[in-house]
């Protein structure tokens, strides 16, 4: 199925921009810290995931409200709607709390079940070490009135780690809400395979570390950015699935309450290893059964990847001097090459100084004849075949396709998704955005994006729609796309890395 349809111009003034008129008494502010200083052979910081948004009714009003993450040393945000639309700050003391938490993803759900939304915010980042009580991530309980008080529970357990993602769903069918939640990386250590959780609700709030005797396939399982609760076999109960950096779409299936890995091959996916960013459920052909479009590093970067010639990146203390270092290489005529420039890599290892005295040396120079077989066997080896953001169709026989979206949103990594009929013919489309500026020089900021609304055709394909004939136009870092409703009319939240937050207005419905 070619989804690579050339960019059309659609109907005009679908989306109109209204960040001037609607302004949010909030910005986001990263705080300064380089990932480079530390870990010389990345080419992507990870400490700028933030912010996200989440949204519900927090205290009953009948009005959608909101919270905002914020970065390390600077709070988060609730944002309570008021009747005339207008959002007023609340719950200030409590979050100041905690500022030394860099927030990375939120959540509103009903831990407690006491009918009102409470409020998961998930703590992470890279500038903490694995001491910091900051990576504790927090559980705020609602009185049902919108005032929140902080949990004492150590979530996701006692270990601290550096979480990516949460997720709430009744897996178990028992009436409350259960937690997913994803580690992103173990600080100083890129590259080591991390865990993802399974928290079971005691129903009353109290949450449990379920993951060796439900799902014990979810430790070690890579460095996770994403995850989805969806019922993909469609028997009736909830499954999972999880996406990563260096990691294959993942989908774990719930078998009786407990949760077994599927085989990609056998759900028809192929190579599937990228770096992906997120995920969204979505019906795109139709059939009444899930599909899910994901965001990926995309094609518009010196990084290329495929099944015959994939990425790799091997990960050792190679030098034995007590860190690790990542070797990023591309494979070119059999041989996989670094990216890593020679003084780049004597300055991470300087005994490689007397194997390289000069560039010319260090020319042409594989992996393989950098290192002894003894140094890569005993290395950590992850690959990525995919770095196409994508959509995975559903298919009659109960299989999926994995296809690539147009190349116009193949422009930058995509961190933000929305799946929502906003041209009003019936159908689901999406609206994505991304952009990371966070990277090394030679690999130069992925700054391509400005947004994009790709058009439904309810057959599983998508147009693209120009911001000139959309009127969805972004700037900057999104990490998150929220649908709102403000007086009863729904509106996109654009929320971005280190700025304020964007809303756009769409069609005539009222909701």
């Amino acid at each position: 199925m070619d989804l690579m349809h050339a960019a059309t111009d659609g109907p005009s003034g679908i989306f109109r921009d209204l960040s001037a008129e609607m302004a949010f008494n909030y910005r986001h502010k990263e705080n300064l810290f380089s990932d480079f200083n530390r870990e010389r052979l990345i080419y992507h910081m990870l400490s700028t995931p933030g912010p996200n948004i989440a949204i519900a009714d927090v205290n009953g009003d009948g009005r959608e409200d909101l919270f905002i993450g914020g970065a390390k040393d600077s709070p988060g945000a609730f944002l309570e709607q008021q009747g005339n639309g207008k959002f007023r700050s609340i719950n200030d003391a409590v979050l100041v709390k905690n500022l030394t938490s860099e927030d990375t993803d939120c959540l509103f759900f009903d831990a407690d079940g006491d009918g009102d939304q409470d409020l998961y915010v998930a703590s992470g980042g890279n500038e903490l070490p694995s001491s910091s009580s900051a990576l504790i991530d927090r559980l705020y309980i609602n009185d049902g009135k919108g005032q929140f008080e902080l949990s004492d529970q150590i979530l996701p357990t006692s270990r601290f780690e550096s979480t990516s993602t949460v997720e709430a769903g009744d897996y178990d069918g028992d009436g409350d809400l259960d937690l997913f939640v994803g580690i992103r990386l173990r600080p100083f250590l890129y590259g080591v395979p991390v865990n993802a959780y399974l928290l079971q609700n005691d129903g009353s709030g109290k949450f449990s570390d379920v993951t060796a005797s439900v799902a014990p396939e979810l430790s070690n399982l890579g460095m996770i950015t994403d995850g989805l609760w969806s019922d993909f076999d469609t028997d009736g109960d909830l499954d999972l699935i999880v996406t990563g950096e260096w990691m294959p779409i993942t989908l774990f299936e719930n078998r009786e309450g407990h949760f077994t890995k599927v085989e990609n091959g056998s759900l028809g996916i192929g190579p599937s290893s990228g770096w992906w960013n997120c995920i969204k459920e979505g019906d795109f052909n139709g059939d009444n059964k899930p599909d899910y479009v994901l965001g990926n590093h995309g094609w518009n970067s010196r990084f290329r990847a495929s099944a015959e010639n994939p990425l790799v990146m091997y990960i050792n203390d190679f030098d034995q001097n007590g860190s690790a270092e990542q070797i990023i290489a591309r494979k070119e005529d059999g041989k996989y090459l670094p990216y890593a420039r020679r003084h780049d890599l004597v300055t991470q290892m300087p005994a490689m100084k007397k194997k390289y005295l000069r560039y010319s040396s260090y020319v042409g120079q594989g992996v393989e004849d950098i290192f002894n077989p003894d140094q890569l066997a005993k290395s950590i080896k992850l690959s990525a075949e995919d770095l196409a953001s994508s959509v995975l169709l559903s298919q009659p026989d109960g299989t999926f396709i994995l296809e690539p979206l147009p190349k116009m949103a193949q422009l930058s990594p995509i961190y933000g998704l929305l799946v929502y009929d906003f041209d009003g013919d019936g159908l689901e489309d999406i609206l994505l955005g991304g952009n990371l500026y966070d990277v090394k020089p030679e690999a130069g900021r992925y700054d391509a994006n400005y947004g994009l609304f790709l058009r439904g055709n309810g057959q599983g394909q998508f147009t693209p729609v120009p911001s000139k004939g959309s009127g969805f136009k972004t700037y900057g870092q999104v990490r998150d796309l929220k649908l709102i409703h403000i007086q009863g009319r729904p509106y996109v939240l654009v929320a971005r890395n280190n700025d304020t937050i964007q809303v756009f207005g769409f069609g005539n419905d009222e909701s």
